[in-house]
C-alpha cells in the first residue's frame, strides 16, 4: 500500500496526531529495516482495527512497547507497520488483598511499581533497562533479571491475559485471581513467543509484598574458581535469597563504578541480596559473609539502601551503563549450575581467540549467563563472519554440555551470518502449526522467532 494512503486509513482509526509518517519512522527501525508507518492506538477496538487493516492489506506488524528489547530476534522478513502500545498505559484492575493486578501492557514498569509501593507491594520483575521497560514488553520477550532466582520467571507470574491476533479479533485467557485459573492455560502461548502469534494488550499478574528489609552483600575473589565455589556453598546451605549473581572482572569493575563502590582490578564478584525481616536478614547476610570469606574471598562489603539500589540496576542494565562508543554482541546461555564458569572461560577463550574483550554477568542461581563480546580498543572492526563463527563454536559447546546459547543483541551484519535463537528440536514442528493456525497469513513481526517464523 502506498505510505501516504496507508497513513491516512491509520488517522481515520486513531486521529492524524498518532500516526508517524514514513519520513519520520527511521527511530522505530528493526535491524535497519524502517517501517512504512508507525500508528499508536489508545484502546483494544483502535487496535482491533489497526490489525483488520494490516490483515486486508497484508501488512507485516512489529509491536513496540518502549522499544528496550527490539534488538532480540531474527532480522524482520519485511516490516510495514509498528504498532505503538504507550497510549495503553493504565492500571485496569487492582486488588491488594488478592495480590494480583491487571496492567495495560504499555505501561512502563518503573510506573507501575510506583502505584504498588504504596501498598508495600510490588512485582518481581527486574529486566536490562528497567526503567524504560513496559509490562508487554516484559511478557512478549519472558524478560527476567536477578529477582528470578527467588520469584521465578516473568511467565510465571502471569494469571491472566488479553491479546488482539492478527486478523483483529479480541481474546481472553486466564482470570483475574489465582483460585480461578483452570484449564489450558494459554498465557503461556504468548509469553515470550515475540509477538508472533497475538499482540498483548492487557495482563493480570500475580505480585509480592515487599520484604520488611534487603541487604545485599558483595565478596571479591582474586579467581572466578573462588568464587564460583562460593556461590555453591550459599545455594546449598539454608539461606534464602533473593539474587545471586556472578560478574567477571570487567563487569565487576564497570558495575562498581556505576553503584558507586569502586572494585579492585583483577578481582571477580559475588552480588548476593537477601529480603525479609531485619534479624533474619542480618544473621544469612553474616553467614554469606563467613561462606564467603571461607572460599577465598579477599574482601566483603555490605550495601543497602540507594547505594543497593544503584548496584542492582547497574548489574541489570549492564553494559549501557559502561558504553563507550563500542558495541557489544550480547548471548545468553542457559547452562547447568555447574557449567557457569567454564561457560564464562569458554566465551573468554574465543573472545581471544577472535581477538574480542569479553566479560560476563552471571544469574549464577539460574545458570543464566550473559557474555558480552566487543572489539578491542583501537583495533579495526572485526569481521562480521568470524564473530559470527564464533557464536556457533561456543552454542555447540554449550548444547553439548546440555544447555542453549541466543543472541540477545548483535549487528544485523552478525545476525545475517548466524541463526540467533540455535536450534529448537521437536518443538519447532509444533511453534510452526501454532503460528500457521494463529496467524496464517504470517503479519506478525514474520521472520524474527525461531525457524523463522
Amino acid at each position: 500500500m502506498n505510505p501516504e494512503r496507508l497513513e491516512g486509513r491509520l488517522a481515520g482509526i486513531v486521529g492524524a496526531d498518532y500516526v508517524v509518517a514514513v519520513e519520520s519512522c527511521a527511530p522505530y527501525a528493526v535491524d535497519d529495516k524502517a517501517p512504512k508507518a508507525v500508528v499508536f492506538p489508545a484502546d483494544a477496538q483502535e487496535i482491533s482495527e489497526v490489525m483488520k487493516l494490516a490483515s486486508s492489506d497484508r501488512l507485516s506488524v512489529v509491536p513496540w512497547g518502549s522499544g528496550t528489547k527490539i534488538g532480540l530476534g531474527g532480522i524482520p522478513a519485511r516490516v510495514d507497520l509498528v504498532v505503538g502500545l504507550k497510549r495503553l498505559n493504565q492500571i485496569i484492575d487492582y486488588e491488594p488483598g488478592d495480590l494480583t493486578a491487571t496492567f495495560q501492557a504499555g505501561m512502563l514498569l518503573r510506573e507501575a511499581q510506583t502505584s504498588l509501593h504504596s501498598s508495600d507491594q510490588f512485582l518481581p520483575f527486574d529486566p536490562a533497562r528497567c526503567e524504560r521497560a513496559t509490562i508487554g514488553g516484559i511478557l512478549a520477550t519472558n524478560s527476567s533479571g536477578p529477582w528470578r532466582h527467588r520469584y521465578g520467571t516473568a511467565r510465571d507470574l502471569v494469571i491472566g491475559i488479553r491479546v488482539v491476533h492478527a486478523d483483529g479479533t479480541l481474546t481472553k485467557g486466564g482470570a483475574k485471581v489465582v483460585k480461578s485459573v483452570s484449564g489450558y492455560d494459554m498465557n503461556k502461548l504468548y509469553v515470550g513467543s515475540l509477538g508472533t502469534l497475538g499482540i498483548i494488550l492487557e495482563t493480570t499478574l500475580r505480585l509480592y509484598p515487599l520484604p520488611a528489609v534487603e541487604r545485599t552483600w558483595i565478596a571479591l575473589f582474586l579467581t572466578g574458581e573462588a568464587a564460583a565455589c562460593a556461590v555453591a556453598q550459599i545455594l546449598h546451605s539454608t539461606i534464602v535469597c533473593t539474587r545471586v549473581e556472578l560478574l567477571s572482572s570487567f563487569a565487576a569493575q564497570s558495575v562498581g563504578r556505576q553503584a558507586g563502590c569502586a572494585l579492585p582490578a583483577d578481582t571477580v564478584a559475588v552480588a548476593v541480596s537477601v529480603g525479609s525481616m531485619l534479624e533474619a536478614v542480618d544473621t544469612q547476610i553474616a553467614a554469606i559473609g563467613k561462606l564467603c570469606h571461607q572460599e577465598g574471598g579477599v574482601a566483603g562489603f555490605l550495601v543497602e539502601g540507594s547505594a543497593q539500589e544503584s548496584l542492582w540496576r547497574a548489574i541489570c542494565d549492564f553494559p549501557s551503563a559502561s558504553d563507550d562508543g563500542r558495541s557489544w554482541v550480547t548471548l545468553k546461555a542457559s547452562v547447568p549450575l555447574t557449567k557457569v564458569l567454564e561457560t564464562i572461560h569458554r566465551a573468554e577463550a574465543l573472545g581471544r581467540d577472535l581477538g574480542l574483550e569479553s566479560t560476563a554477568v552471571s544469574e549464577a542461581g539460574c545458570g543464566i549467563v550473559r557474555l558480552y563480546w566487543r572489539g578491542e580498543t583501537g583495533s579495526p572492526e572485526r569481521d562480521p563472519t568470524s564473530i559470527a563463527k564464533g557464536v556457533e563454536d561456543l552454542r555447540s559447546w554449550v548444547v553439548l554440555n546440555s544447555g542453549s546459547l541466543v543472541i540477545l543483541s548483535a549487528p544485523p551484519a552478525i545476525k545475517a551470518k548466524v541463526d540467533v535463537w540455535g536450534p529448537v528440536g521437536n518443538a519447532l514442528f509444533l511453534m510452526q502449526e501454532l503460528k500457521q493456525q494463529f496467524d496464517p497469513q504470517g503479519l506478525l513481526n514474520p521472520g524474527r522467532f525461531v525457524g523463522g517464523i
